[in-house]
């Protein structure tokens, strides 16, 4: 019972956080397409604040995934920028 619980907890937290993270990914590429550095910049910066909330105990995304998603960001954002 109890372990049903927290199980149900933490998909429901799991989910949500899935979700924030493909958003702003989504977004992020919208926004990189169309060329508007600002608007990708200021998605960055969310997508790195919640990134490394979610992989600061590699439960839900290891280390090394989170940093690919802030590089390969940060790639396409320098590479509008020129």
């Amino acid at each position: 019972m109890k372990a049903r619980r927290k199980s149900l907890k933490a998909y429901a937290r799991n989910t949500i956080l899935r979700k924030k993270i493909h958003d702003i990914r989504k977004k992020a590429e919208k926004a990189v397409a169309a060329k508007q550095k600002e608007a990708a910049h200021k998605l960055y910066l969310e997508l790195q604040k919640v990134v490394d909330k979610a992989s600061k105990t590699g439960r839900f995304l290891s280390r090394n995934t989170a940093a690919r998603y802030k590089s390969n960001l940060a790639k396409k954002i320098r590479a509008i920028a020129n």
